[in-house]
């Protein structure tokens, strides 16, 4: 039992690890970040309309994240999200 627990944790650190591979460039940082920033605005949605052999079909998708649920600055998020990211930006 002792040896899956530190096989558990060896695993879990060995993830933790960083590499070069999760490097991102600057404008993928910014897309991301303003993803987030446009979730924190408001709530978030779809609405789809099909036809098939089965019939017609129509739906509707509504999406609230938790910094706009809980009324946080979407411009802190956009600010927070890119500092969260700053260490994996490649440099040029």
């Amino acid at each position: 039992m002792k040896a899956i627990v530190t096989l558990g944790l060896l695993m879990i650190l060995i993830s933790c690890v960083g590499t070069s591979d999760n490097l991102i460039t600057n404008a993928e940082a910014q897309k991301i970040c303003l993803g987030k920033k446009r979730s924190a605005e408001g709530p978030t949605g779809a609405i789809s309309f099909s036809t098939g052999s089965r019939g017609s079909s129509a739906g509707v998708k509504l999406n609230f994240h938790s910094d706009y649920l809980v009324g946080k600055d979407p411009n802190s998020v956009y600010l927070d999200c890119m500092f969260q990211l700053s260490s994996r930006i490649k440099k040029v």
